[in-house]
């Protein structure tokens, strides 16, 4: 089994741990947004590190924005396993990634209105509202302190 760390090693947000199993497995535990960066922000959270087609399944800690809010990008990118949350958490991130879309939609435009002024390519928000639904329908449920196979 091997533990890569790819997030919050050295800052506190981006929280992302790549586990393989001795099978082959990919499995992510958490999968965070970067915060509070500047410029370098942007380019942390678009560079995962990893092919996502390639990762069987997320379990995910809790809900908090730097250990969940990449996971709509994630699913952007081409995830297509199984999301493993407390119900509690899965019910908070419902409702701040739906958040941090919105937020990411409306300060795209301003971003977009400044590169086009400077003659730069216009760009998109990490992920959208879409996104975001379509990541909370991969979502499976896990009761308090039930066990769950994941893997052989």
């Amino acid at each position: 089994m091997e533990l890569k760390f790819l997030g919050a090693t050295e800052t506190v947000t981006g929280s992302k741990f790549l586990l393989t199993t001795d099978g082959g497995k990919r499995y992510l535990l958490d999968c965070g947004l970067y915060q509070g960066m500047g410029k370098e922000t942007g380019k942390l959270n678009r560079h995962l590190g990893f092919n996502p087609q390639e990762i069987d399944g997320v379990i995910l800690s809790h809900a908090h924005i730097d250990h969940s809010g990449s996971l709509p990008y994630l699913v952007n990118q081409g995830f297509n396993g199984t999301i493993y949350a407390t119900p509690a958490t899965k019910a908070v991130a419902s409702v701040l990634l739906m958040d941090s879309a919105a937020i990411q939609e409306a300060d795209i435009i301003h971003v977009n209105k400044r590169r086009k002024k400077e003659g730069k390519d216009l760009i998109k928000p990490l992920y959208s509202k879409d996104d975001v639904n379509k990541c909370l329908g991969m979502f499976e449920k896990v009761g308090y302190k039930k066990e769950v196979k994941i893997s052989n």
